[in-house]
């Protein structure tokens, strides 16, 4: 089963979650709301303060990586990194649950 990180727009930003293709295009609501329920969860319990702050800075507040990195007192790429791990600290624990 194929996944992908959904990605935050106006519409969107209460969602941290990822999201099943479906073959016949039926959404399925209440796995999405049980995903979403176990990815905010994790988001509070797994991740560090600093990999929380920039992924919700960057994905819904769309600060850019160096306005980030600014704020904290990090390097740009320090903001990527802490980024980019909590992504896939969330892709796994998003894989255990499918």
């Amino acid at each position: 089963m194929r996944t992908e990180l959904i990605h935050f727009n106006e519409n969107n930003t209460y969602k941290i979650l990822f999201g099943k293709y479906i073959s016949d295009g039926n959404s399925n609501y209440s796995s999405r709301e049980k995903m979403k329920k176990i990815l905010l969860q994790a988001i509070e319990d797994e991740l560090t303060e600093k990999q929380r702050k920039c992924l919700t800075d960057y994905y819904l507040l769309k600060k850019k990586e160096k306005e980030i990195a600014f704020e904290l007192g990090l390097n740009p790429s320090t903001v990527s990194r802490h980024i980019s791990m909590a992504r896939k600290k969330l892709k796994h624990i998003a894989a255990y649950y499918m």
